[in-house]
């Protein structure tokens, strides 16, 4: 079926040239490596591109990247080792590369589903689906999430769960794609949320929740101003989000860890947990207890999909014993 006049027009306006001025696309980071014009060019490829384009050109990239940014590829590497143990620098490398290309794909695809030009995907949706359906209507339910896999494609399928699908973010590392993103998410109907130092962030997530929707939170990246606590993870202590932990508690709602795993193209497998609760009532020590049964899940998927785990900064404490 074509697109609509509409989304056509929506299309053309998330692709049209930048009218600043080249100084100002410089200030702004536009040309940076994870910037506007970048990002433009990539949603382009992945929309338009002939077929072949996007068979190939993901894994050609990414290994440009790989060689052009050390800093994320010493931060894969050093996560890599944790989980995989050290295999030598040749292995190190080939398997921080996979992450890459891995990664590569999965923008590719989440792009790809956000044009009005995406061909379908195959997603295969285990029956344990069925336990978040038996929810009240009227009670929301805060979905852990990680950069794993393609977590904005499996977001997006949540909508066939009947809900609206409220998805909390910090704001991007590149201001200059803070616009271009947050149209493409709510094109896939996802509400975006600010994780930020306002007050109105927490009220806006309860509000969502209190309606019955959907609040998604990623539980492995922390911007300045949240609140971690060090959870044991692949033998060591790391930093996992303590928010949507104590916004559970706090809104009376279940817990529901659900990742997604890229398996080929166009094709995803969404691997949920089951439901977690935590009582208004209960202690920091029984909300640990909650966060390192949660962690303890995410450690098997990322266990048997280590490069789909994209992380690229050191995620341990560097001093920590290997």
């Amino acid at each position: 079926m074509a697109p609509s006049s509409d989304t056509v027009l929506d299309h053309e306006r998330l692709t049209e040239a930048a009218p600043d001025g080249l100084a100002d696309a410089l200030a702004q980071g536009r040309f940076r490596h994870d910037g506007l014009f970048w990002r433009r060019l990539a949603y382009r490829g992945s929309a338009e591109g002939p077929e072949w384009w996007k068979r190939t050109s993901p894994a050609a990239i990414a290994t440009v990247l790989f060689a052009a940014i050390p800093t994320n590829r010493r931060g894969v590497i050093a996560n890599l080792r944790r989980i995989e143990g050290s295999r030598g620098p040749v292995a190190d490398r080939w398997s921080a590369l996979r992450t890459f290309v891995q990664f590569a794909y999965c923008l590719t695809e989440t792009l790809e589903h956000a044009s009005p030009y995406a061909r379908p995907l195959t997603v295969d949706e285990p029956p344990e689906i069925s336990a978040f359906e038996a929810l009240p209507r009227d009670q929301g339910v805060v979905v852990l999430t990680s950069h794993f896999g393609s977590w904005e494609i499996a977001a997006s399928l949540m909508q066939r769960l009947g809900r609206r699908v409220n998805v909390v973010m910090a704001r991007e590392a590149n201001p200059s794609v803070e616009a271009f993103q947050s149209s493409l998410r709510e094109r896939c109907g996802l509400r975006v949320l600010h994780s930020d130092s306002s007050p109105f962030a927490s009220l806006n997530m309860l509000q969502a929740l209190r309606r019955g929707e959907i609040v998604a939170i990623q539980i492995d990246r922390s911007a300045p101003g949240h609140v971690t606590r060090p959870i044991e993870f692949f033998g060591a202590p790391a930093p996992f989000q303590y928010g949507p932990f104590a916004l559970a508690r706090l809104a009376g709602v279940p817990l529901w860890p659900v990742f997604a795993v890229r398996l080929g193209t166009r094709r995803y497998r969404i691997l949920p947990e089951p439901l977690r609760t935590i009582p208004r009532d209960a202690s920091e020590q029984d909300v640990l207890a909650v966060m390192r049964d949660v962690a303890c899940s995410f450690e098997r998927h990322v266990r048997a999909y280590p490069n789909q785990w994209f992380q690229f900064a050191p995620f341990w404490d560097q001093r920590a014993g290997r």
